[in-house]
């Protein structure tokens, strides 16, 4: 079972979002290229081809993206009401931020706490404005600790 830190909640990156985020950009290059190879040779119809089939992608992955965007900051929200509940939680239990230490980089219902040496489990009201604690105990001891 894998425990993040909040060096890892408050850093986290997607690599993905970067990924989309060169193939939009390299595909508008490309779109602005061969656009401008049509506009010098507007008699070969290749150029033309090109250029709809660069705008058609472009217009497809921007759609994606768009999609993809609002997914992510629904997940960027709840990674940071992670890093807000950590801190509020080493408060409450008077430890180190560094000394708590989560299972999932979400706020959700259920997710299991490392504080210390104790475990918890979050319980969250449906609003998602109180918590409860519940001491739990592993079955299987064999956790690494993610706090890059």
């Amino acid at each position: 079972m894998k425990f993040y830190g909040i060096n890892y909640l408050q850093t986290q990156s997607n690599l993905n979002d970067y990924l989309k985020y060169i193939i939009i950009f390299s595909t508008l290059f490309v779109l602005i290229v061969v656009f401008s190879l049509y506009m010098r040779h507007r008699l070969q119809t290749k150029y033309r081809d090109l250029t709809i089939i660069a705008f058609l992608f472009l217009l497809f992955i921007s759609g994606v993206q768009y999609a993809d965007y609002t997914n992510s900051q629904n997940v960027h929200s709840q990674s940071s009401q992670m890093v807000n509940f950590v801190r509020l939680l080493s408060k409450e239990k008077n430890v180190s931020v560094n000394a708590v230490f989560a299972s999932s980089v979400q706020l959700t219902d259920g997710v299991i706490v490392k504080v210390g040496d104790g475990y918890y489990r979050v319980n969250l009201s449906a609003d998602q404005a109180t918590y409860s604690l519940v001491e739990v105990w592993l079955t299987n001891p064999d956790i690494s600790i993610v706090n890059n």
